[in-house]
């Protein structure tokens, strides 16, 4: 998985099992102030196509949208904006 953008520690990180946005965020990538939380794109293969999910990073914190904390999965690219 590929970390980059407006992130502290941007790289490339394994994924140790089910790991969800929420999980990765602070624990590899840590956010600046100012970096915009709710637009965060995961580019994402399936079947050979590319797929770009947006997830709205402080929603997912505060559980108002179960579907923004998406499980993540080896191969996938994370860019802050």
């Amino acid at each position: 998985m590929y970390i980059s953008g407006e992130v502290m520690k941007p790289g490339v990180y394994r994924l140790r099992e089910e790991t969800t946005i929420l999980q990765i965020i602070p624990w590899r990538a840590d956010l600046p102030i100012g970096a915009k939380q709710k637009k965060i794109l995961i580019i994402r293969k399936e079947d050979g196509k590319e797929k770009r999910l947006i997830v709205d990073y402080k929603k997912a914190m505060k559980g108002d949208d179960p579907n923004s904390n998406i499980v993540l999965r080896s191969g996938d690219t994370i860019i802050v904006p």
